[in-house]
């Protein structure tokens, strides 16, 4: 039997054609899962932990400084009420010649004050308002006291500037006008105007600092025990005038040094007065023989 015959009596057969499966054209079922719930990248996970581990160090932060700023306003509140710290005791030194009670009013000092509300720099402005403090220093002694330290001004000698005297400090610095209350028996330095101060402040002050020099020389010598120092004339060459003694000797010293003069005015009034003499002027000023005293008696 042919082929064809047989076909017919069995049925045709029917060749489906042949098909291609590709991954991609069903995707799997996981695939699908993935692309419902994307993935968080690493770098993405650890800045968001990073982010909030600094928010809460910042909550924590904030509410340390709230928590120490409430204690801190307590704390300032009971310091400033307390009775504890209200001053009590005022300890002072340095005092020479300004009484208790003149500094702790300069130094506006009221008893019973909380110590916390005192004002250091403001009592010790006022205290340098005096011109003899020359240095003030104020220290809250806790708890309930105060310590004041004050340093004076030495009055050395007078100067007349103008028509006025000023009391002088060591250094030759006029501090204040001669008051009723003020020591004035000092020896006097002139020769030096208050023009001249104002004109040339430094050099009108060293010129003062030459006649406190030549009485700091002159009252080393024994001298000075018998004819105390009275009068510096200072004249704009640099020459000097010193008057001792209550008859008023005066020593025409000329220019300095000084001190070596002084010493041949103390041998030669020492031999003087052994002889009975009374000198009215001592001259050691001859430039050309610095050595050679000539004496105008009385």
């Amino acid at each position: 039997m042919t082929q064809n015959k047989r076909n017919r009596a069995h049925g045709a057969a029917v060749h489906a054609p042949a098909e291609e499966a590709h991954v991609f054209d069903s995707p799997s079922p996981g695939a699908v899962a993935a692309t419902k719930t994307p993935s968080v990248p690493p770098r993405a996970s650890s800045a968001l932990a990073r982010a909030v581990q600094v928010l809460r160090l910042f909550v924590g932060l904030v509410v340390v400084v709230a928590a120490s700023a409430a204690v801190a306003f307590s704390v300032h509140r009971y310091a400033l009420t307390t009775p504890r710290f209200a001053l009590r005791d005022v300890e002072l030194s340095g005092q020479k010649r300004l009484a208790r009670p003149e500094i702790e009013r300069l130094a506006g000092v009221e008893r019973g004050k909380n110590l916390f509300t005192f004002d250091s720099q403001k009592a010790v402005n006022g205290l340098l308002t005096n011109p003899w403090i020359r240095s003030a220093k104020v220290t809250r002694v806790l708890p309930g006291s105060l310590k004041l330290e004050i340093e004076e001004r030495e009055a050395r000698a007078l100067a007349l500037l103008g028509d006025k005297l000023f009391l002088l400090t060591p250094d030759g610095e006029p501090f204040k006008p001669v008051a009723a209350e003020d020591p004035i028996d000092l020896p006097v330095v002139t020769g030096v105007s208050a023009g001249d101060l104002a004109r040339n402040r430094e050099g009108a002050r060293e010129r003062l600092r030459t006649g406190i020099d030549i009485l700091t020389a002159y009252e080393r010598l024994e001298l000075s025990r018998v004819h105390k120092a009275q009068e510096v004339s200072l004249a704009p060459s640099g020459e000097a005038t010193l008057t001792i003694g209550k008859t008023g000797i005066a020593l025409e010293l000329g220019q300095g040094p000084f001190a070596q003069k002084l010493a041949m005015a103390g041998r030669v009034i020492a031999e003087l007065s052994r002889k009975k003499g009374s000198p009215a002027v001592v001259f050691l000023d001859n430039r050309a023989h610095p050595e050679r005293v000539v004496v105008r008696m009385r």
